[in-house]
């Protein structure tokens, strides 16, 4: 009997294994379970893995991102090829003529050879800034992104043979419409409107700018780069060669520079930008009309801008944006006028002391060769 109960107390191979297995067996069952440590050298290599594998992937990444911009550089170069001969030194040239015309008023001139005829109904270009946007190229270019037809367009240039903006066909963009024409504001594609305003013109530029490419360099995303290769696709196929034709065809250029009020810009809730508070006040405007093939001044006029608005009917306006939008109208309408009037040929007023008959035989004295016959004011 004894010897059968010392046979069920002893256990079989080595106390120190059966006691690790016991532990085990509580660990297991505990949920705590004790990883044996791995020696220091493991751990190294696998940084150094770890990270020549993030080193290798970095530099293929940036090779693809890098060749990527290359190839969008590229494009841009052959875009500055064929654009540029015929943009560029018209950009340099308007923008020479308006840095002037900001700077001091050297006096107002008409041109003897100016024809308001042919400025009103020949192809132009228009550009409106204020006078403080007028310092250099970069502040130009800027604000003419700014710049829209307005109630001088409206009043100056004669539009002949427009179709309705409303009807053609639809678009969602210019890639939609036939080459010459764009996607207005009612998704009908349609000309482009005159004058041609040198806004279009600058945003045609604005992909060979230097702002341009520095901000295609510091892109590090393969996303942005081909954001940037669709701008530049939609543009050398939409707007390009729209801004070509035009540019080619047009005769005059017309700059409208409104110079700030002595005063000051007032603050606006209507949310007008400081070119429309400016628009908006009494003020003094100029105007500059050069002819581009010749690169002639015609004109160079200053005028000071303060006109009234009479509404008539019965329906009365209290809306302050637009009140505010009607009388940026009727200055700039009023602007208009006041150049039509002033390059306008004077016709040559009659001597109040010449009769009639004198008139004619001077006529008659001209038309055969001989002076005119004098006035005696003194003859009894």
């Amino acid at each position: 009997m004894a010897g059968k109960k010392h046979d069920r107390d002893h256990v079989r191979g080595l106390p120190s294994l059966t006691e690790a297995r016991a532990e085990r067996r509580r660990a297991l069952v505990g949920g705590k379970v004790r990883l044996r440590s791995l020696p220091p050298q493991f751990w190294l290599w696998a940084g150094a893995v770890i990270a020549a594998i993030v080193v290798i992937f970095y530099k293929v990444e940036q090779g693809k991102v890098e060749g990527k911009k290359g190839a969008v550089m590229a494009k841009q170069r052959a875009v500055a090829q064929s654009l540029g001969p015929k943009i560029l030194p018209f950009r340099d040239k308007v923008e020479g003529w308006v840095t002037e015309l900001g700077k001091a008023f050297a006096g107002e001139f008409v041109a003897e050879s100016i024809s308001l005829g042919a400025i009103r109904k020949s192809p132009g270009v228009y550009l409106r800034l204020r006078a403080a946007d007028t310092k250099d190229a970069s502040t130009i270019r800027k604000a003419s992104l700014r710049s829209l037809h307005d109630g001088f367009t409206s009043c100056f240039f004669e539009r002949q043979n427009v179709p309705d903006p409303t009807k053609g066909d639809a678009c969602q963009s210019p890639a939609d419409c036939k080459t010459g024409l764009l996607c207005n504001e009612w998704n009908v594609c349609a000309p482009p409107p005159e004058p041609y305003n040198m806004r279009l013109a600058y945003r045609t530029l604005r992909v060979l700018s230097t702002s341009w490419t520095d901000e295609l360099h510091e892109t590090s995303s393969e996303l942005a780069i081909s954001a940037y290769d669709r701008d530049l696709e939609r543009v050398s196929k939409e707007d390009v060669p729209v801004a070509v034709e035009i540019l080619t065809r047009a005769r005059f250029f017309v700059a409208v520079i409104d110079e700030d009020p002595a005063e000051g810009l007032p603050t606006s809730d209507a949310g007008e930008s400081e070119a429309e508070r400016v628009q908006r006040l009494p003020h003094f405007a100029r105007v500059g009309i050069w002819e581009l093939q010749s690169g002639q001044l015609l004109a160079r006029l200053r005028r000071r801008v303060d006109a009234k608005f009479v509404p008539v009917g019965q329906a009365t306006v209290t809306r302050e944006e637009t009140l505010f939008a009607q009388q940026r109208q009727v200055n700039s309408c009023d602007l208009a006028e006041a150049v039509k009037r002033a390059v306008t040929p004077k016709k040559a007023e009659p001597d109040a002391d010449a009769g009639p008959g004198d008139a004619a035989a001077d006529a008659a004295a001209a038309d055969a060769g001989a002076p005119p016959a004098a006035t005696d004011a003194s003859v009894d």
